[in-house]
């Protein structure tokens, strides 16, 4: 009996074993079948993207979009200057709207070489009229539908190639033409989450140039660097027909015929992930004034120092969420004139210093999950002049206000990053002539010094991809 039973559980034991290895056969097929066939899939992949890049010739670009539409309402108010010149109170537009759009591309076809670029166009509605032309020469809507012209404007254009990487200074090269707008801390108020180069307070102004980045990280602290940036602005050089093109008159006394060239020089002093602290110094040789003799204006007068130092505080408690996400910065410049002798620059002979202060914080809406609101302070003195020329309101540059400038904006997500909206307040108190007039011009001019007050209100939608 026992025996039987023996045997029986035998042959139980040897069927269910061969029914298991039968299945574990089955599957180890099924396996080998889809292992072929994700081999035959990389096979193809493997073909198509060697097809590509035979095509490409191994380079490719990358795209970005970054539109904006947004509506606006200008104000201003005269002062008593400005009323008797005019004969009334003040300006307003009720409504400008505007369209924005910044097509950016980039390319790496080596480890160490980068290309960026970026096209930008950046319009007020129906709005094309060129001064001097007859009213509908220039009208927009059939801008693009006929044969006009070839206006292609680039707003960045360099390449950045890294080398000496091992060396304990790293360092890179970088020419070409670049935004040079949206810099440390009006990145917040432009509602980009990294800053661009170099510090807002001072600059921020579309140059054509050339920079030596050095990289000091392993020599100092993590972070740190200096860039060396040279650039031009009021190139002479034009065409002319005849036997010397591209030349311009260097004999000319009052040196109206000569380029304008500058070095800027930022740099991060300290960064820990939460402290950020950084300083810039500019030069700009041959500034525009006026000659006192012949008084001509925008002639090559002297020379123009900026400096600046900014601070960033990112988190002030990590106890309270709101404060933890709360960011607050500061930040003081000074400019100063030289003019040379014979000529005036902000209607003065004498070296003149100006000054400046930026005060801000934003800090979470508590609505919108990576919603925020800022609020920002501007002080500028009488001869305060910065590089700030990419006006970052349309009532003009709040940085280059001499006197006081207040805003609030309110950043909201609508569709992540993807998709936002800005509704932003600013509003400038004048003391003085704004710094949009460059050096040829006092302050206290007749012609410029007109406005009490200005303000500005946009709401913007924007999308980013």
């Amino acid at each position: 009996m026992f025996l039987r039973l023996s045997l029986a559980a035998s042959l139980l034991i040897t069927g269910a074993a061969l029914s298991a290895n039968e299945e574990l056969q089955k599957q180890v097929e099924a396996l080998s079948k889809q292992v072929q066939k994700l081999q035959k899939d990389q096979k193809r992949l493997t073909g198509s993207l060697t097809e590509i890049k035979t095509k490409t010739g191994g380079d490719n670009i990358k795209w970005s979009i970054d539109f904006r539409a947004a509506y606006e309402n200008l104000d201003y108010k005269y002062n008593d200057e400005g009323k008797a010149l005019y004969g009334r109170d003040g300006r307003s537009v009720p409504a400008v709207f505007t369209n924005r759009m910044w097509l950016g591309m980039s390319a790496m076809p080596l480890e160490n070489l980068t290309f960026f670029g970026e096209v930008a166009m950046y319009k007020t509605w129906g709005g094309n009229k060129i001064a001097g032309t007859e009213e509908f020469q220039n009208v927009d809507w059939r801008g693009v539908s006929r044969p006009d012209d070839a206006v292609f404007r680039i707003r960045n254009a360099t390449f950045v190639y890294t080398f000496a990487q091992e060396s304990a200074v790293p360092m890179s090269l970088s020419i070409g033409r670049r935004p040079a707008a949206n810099g440390f801390l009006a990145n917040h108020r432009e509602d980009e989450k990294e800053p661009g180069s170099p510090l807002a307070h001072i600059t921020n102004m579309e140059v054509d140039g050339a920079m030596l980045k050095f990289d000091l990280s392993g020599v100092l602290w993590d972070g740190a660097y200096l860039k060396t940036v040279y650039g031009r602005a009021h190139d002479p050089v034009n065409y002319t027909y005849g036997a010397t093109p591209y030349i311009y008159d260097t004999t000319r006394a009052n040196k109206d015929d000569e380029p304008v060239d500058f070095i800027v020089l930022p740099m991060a002093l300290y960064y820990d992930g939460q402290h950020n602290l950084m300083a810039q110094h500019s030069i700009i040789l041959n500034s525009k004034g006026t000659q006192i003799a012949n008084k001509i204006k925008k002639a090559g007068a002297g020379t123009t120092q900026l400096s600046a130092l900014s601070y960033q505080i990112d988190g002030l408690s990590e106890e309270n969420d709101f404060l933890a996400d709360t960011t607050l910065f500061a930040s003081v410049a000074m400019s100063m004139t030289s003019p040379d002798e014979g000529y005036t620059m902000s209607g003065s002979e004498d070296d003149e210093m100006g000054s400046s202060y930026w005060v801000g914080a934003t800090f979470p809406d508590m609505i919108f999950d990576g919603g925020r609101i800022g609020l920002e302070y501007n002080y500028g003195s009488k001869y305060w002049a910065p590089m700030t020329w990419a006006e970052d309101t349309l009532i003009g540059s709040k940085i280059a206000t001499r006197g006081s400038a207040y805003e609030a904006y309110w950043n909201i997500p609508v569709a992540g990053r993807n998709l936002t909206a800005q509704l932003r307040y600013t509003y400038i108190k004048h003391d003085y002539a704004a710094n949009t007039i460059c050096y040829w011009e006092s302050p206290e001019s007749e012609t410029f010094n007109v406005l009490d007050s200005a303000q500005n209100v946009r709401l913007s939608i924007r999308y980013r991809y």
